[in-house]
């Protein structure tokens, strides 16, 4: 009886150890985007894997967020003053990606950036 209970926690345990694994290896990134009249910022560099994108307007007139890399293109709607919008992607490493807002004359402003995802 002893073994069998013995046996049953170290299998409990190995379990719950995968368990905090897969958990930690899905994950996302959170990478804040300010888009403020004419540029356009991140809170931290984003990196390869699952990353989740929260786009606030904080500037004066209606701003979107394009983001295009890998083969894929991931876009927001068009936020108004003081909104803000998630936006997942999974990025592939090594890719370089760029990014802008899609409004008017915007991006030409200085609304647009890359980045490669490490």
């Amino acid at each position: 009886m002893k073994l069998i209970l013995l046996s049953l926690a170290a299998t409990l345990l190995a379990a719950v150890s995968l368990a905090a694994v897969a958990q930690s290896a899905t994950t996302a990134q959170t990478v804040r985007v300010t888009e403020v009249d004419y540029s356009i910022r991140f809170s931290a560099k984003p990196k390869a894997g699952t990353v989740k994108f929260i786009v606030r307007n904080a500037g004066d007139d209606g701003h979107d967020f394009w983001l295009k890399g890998g083969g894929k293109t991931w876009k927001t709607r068009i936020l108004g003053v003081g909104n803000s919008v998630s936006l997942a992607a999974k990025l592939k490493k090594g890719v370089r990606y760029t990014f802008w807002c899609g409004v008017s004359d915007h991006g030409e402003e200085g609304m647009t950036g890359s980045f490669v995802a490490r």
